[in-house]
Formats: structure tokens, sequence, C-alpha cells
């Protein structure tokens, strides 16, 4: 009887929190955006599988689609799978101007992120569009600015020299590649640190990825 009890339980508290919010529309956006809570909790503590499962379900609800692309490029990426997160990315941008929306923060997180994974593969001249996008979006952004220069530097020094992130002899230009992917490295891993925590209001004042 109490399982019984339980489980009648368990319906009607969804029902009754939508009916507090007003409206069944309402009600499935509130249920998208747990979904996509539910995975960056997940995805915060290294269960990619599971944050993938809840942003895949959260794809269902139109309004935080961009919200749960972004989400799941962030855990493809954190798998190593970069081309998987790419096209999870663009998903996203497109989402956002299907819906209308401008979502400052979100963009310029796509972008970011974006050229860090074009850096990490050789494509310096699509990582410098990349991070030039996410300027414009933001000019203010310091890690933006740091990484475009260092991709610039990178993609100028690789076209004058054609031995720059390349295989080469042994020994020959590898400490000068070595201080350029150390350096991008440290920037990415402050960054990471400085976001890991943190929440951003998107522009309807809900709340986005802490990471």
């Amino acid at each position: 009887m109490n399982a019984n009890f339980g489980r009648r339980r368990a319906r009607i508290l969804p029902v009754l929190f939508c009916l507090a919010l007003g409206s069944l529309s309402s009600c499935a956006r509130a249920q998208g955006m747990l979904l996509v809570m539910e995975g960056n909790f997940f995805s915060a503590r290294g269960f990619y599988t599971e944050a993938i499962s809840s942003y895949l379900r959260a794809l269902a609800h139109d309004e935080v689609v961009p919200y749960a692309e972004y989400g799941l490029a962030a855990a493809y990426f954190a798998l190593g799978e970069p081309a998987a997160a790419l096209e999870r990315y663009r998903a996203a941008m497109l989402s956002l101007a299907a819906l209308g929306r401008g979502d400052t923060e979100l963009r310029y997180r796509i972008y970011y992120n974006m050229g860090i994974i074009y850096f990490e593969a050789g494509e310096y001249y699509e990582a410098v569009r990349a991070f030039r996008s996410a300027l414009m979006v933001d000019a203010s952004r310091i890690e933006a600015k740091r990484n475009l220069e260092l991709s610039l530097l990178v993609m100028h020094g690789a076209a004058s020299t054609q031995t720059a992130y390349t295989p080469q002899p042994e020994g020959e230009g590898r400490e000068g590649a070595g201080a350029y992917f150390a350096l991008f490295e440290y920037l990415r891993q402050m960054e990471r640190e400085q976001w890991r925590n943190r929440e951003w209001a998107s522009d309807d004042g809900w709340y986005g990825p802490d990471y």
C-alpha cells in the first residue's frame, strides 16, 4: 500500500508543479530546464554518458534546445570527440537563431570553445575566425583576446616556416612548438577553473550551464 501511495505521489508532484507555474507551456519549459540542470550536474562530476542522456531528452523542449546542444558539445569534447562537439556547437547556434534569441553569454562560449577545438586540431585559421567571432559578441573578454593572439602567432609562424605544428625531424623546431602548446594549455586550464562553478543568466532570466 505504501508503495502504491509513493507511485501516486510521484505522479502528482509534477502536475502540482506545473499548475504552480500557471500554464502547460511553462511546465514544459520548466521540465526542459530541469533536464539541462540534471545534465549539468552529471557533466560537472564527469558522468558524461548520463549527462548526454539528460541533454538528449531536453532537446524535446524547444526553449532549452540551445543549452542542451551546448551541454552535449561540452560532454562530447570531454569524451575526446571534437568533431561531434563542433557539430553540436553549430546546432546550438542555429537553434538560437531559430528562436530569435541573443543569449550573449551562450553565443560567446560557443564561439570560444569552437576556437579551442580548432586550435587543438591544428586548424589555426578556423581558430582565429572563432575567437574573433567570440570577441564580436563580447569584446571585453581577455581570455579570447589572448587565444586570438596566440592563434595568429602560430598561424603566421606556420605559414612562414612550414614547420610549426607539423611532423618534422627529431629536435628540429620542437622546443618552439612545445612552448606554444604549453602556453595554450595553461590558458585553457586557467579558464576552465575560472568557469567551473560559474553560472550565467540568459536573456530571459534563467541560468545556463555551470561550466
